[in-house]
């Protein structure tokens, strides 16, 4: 079995790097969840092609899944309220 390859994006590293410590792990856990295809909460962003949105707390991260590749890369990480924001 290949092994997934997660990444960021400039914008949801920074985003990643000011939050809480304990956010962060959160952030950790979620993403080693993934990777290991268990059964967590996530649901495709409407309109949006292979985006989904997790939820932590009140934060919410928008990943993208490149099948083929086989990368999540995380798109943006922020509160519930501006997360969807363009």
């Amino acid at each position: 079995m290949a092994i997934w390859r997660i990444e960021f994006s400039k914008q949801a590293y920074k985003s990643y790097k000011t939050l809480q410590k304990s956010y962060q792990k959160k952030i950790d856990n979620i993403l080693n969840l993934l990777m290991n295809k268990e059964k967590i909460d996530i649901k495709p962003v409407e309109g949006e092609k292979d985006i989904y949105r997790l939820r932590f707390g009140k934060y919410r991260m928008l990943i993208k899944v490149y099948k083929k590749e086989r990368i999540i890369l995380v798109v943006k990480i922020g509160p519930r309220g501006d997360i969807y924001k363009k």
